[in-house]
């Protein structure tokens, strides 16, 4: 013990200070990573930005502002592109209290936002992929009141295929991120009408020819 000490000492002699008071502060806290801080503004019948890009496993804060004269809601639940997530965190909304710690239990993520209020939820995305946000408040989403969340990978890259399947289908993503699924319920619906499993991927293309080059 003696030796591991005096080894410590002559270390620190050699060392400035701001280098000893670095070594000293590591802890484990510093290893975890800290949430990435998103805004997102909620007037009548839209997301702004209607398009999240996250990084799986990066804990997020969604601040969510509600800017409208109608009080709204972001959820993404209960359906096959709602976003897998984990460590949900609601630190303010205007859900019930008691709903609000079920939702984080279970992992949900359905944020009440009032008229001029500010909403706060933290969660870590866990799936790669495409996922629907929509406002379920009223008649919201029925009127096109819908986003898309990109989770992309650890190194930006985004949901890995088969190249026979990739050049197949397309993708699902504009070039500019916006999605069918950020779409109006009308645009969404002839779309779907149209070319049925393919049409998020038909429209991405539509949109990316109308794009600038």
């Amino acid at each position: 013990m003696l030796a591991i000490f005096s080894s410590w000492r002559r270390i620190a002699q050699c060392l400035p200070v701001t280098a000893i008071v670095a070594v000293l502060s590591v802890s484990p806290a510093v290893a975890q990573q800290q949430p990435q801080t998103l805004t997102v503004v909620l007037t009548e019948l839209q997301f702004n930005p209607n398009t999240i890009t996250l990084t799986v496993g990066q804990p997020v804060q969604l601040i969510i502002q509600d800017k409208g004269l109608a009080d709204h809601n972001l959820a993404s639940r209960d359906e096959a592109d709602s976003i897998p997530i984990s460590n949900v965190t609601y630190q303010k909304a205007d859900n019930d209290p008691r709903q609000l710690r079920m939702y984080e239990a279970a992992s949900i993520l359905d944020t009440d936002v009032n008229s001029g209020h500010t909403s706060v939820v933290t969660f870590t995305p866990t799936k790669v992929g495409t996922f629907r946000f929509i406002s379920n408040s009223g008649d919201d989403e029925m009127n096109g009141m819908v986003g898309s969340f990109v989770v992309l990978g650890p190194g930006g890259q985004a949901a890995s295929a088969p190249a026979a399947a990739a050049s197949a289908t397309g993708s699902a993503v504009a070039r500019d991120g916006q999605s069918l699924a950020g779409q109006p319920a009308a645009t969404q619906a002839m779309f779907k009408a149209v070319w049925g499993d393919r049409a998020a991927q038909e429209w991405a293309q539509e949109h990316n020819a109308a794009l600038p080059r």
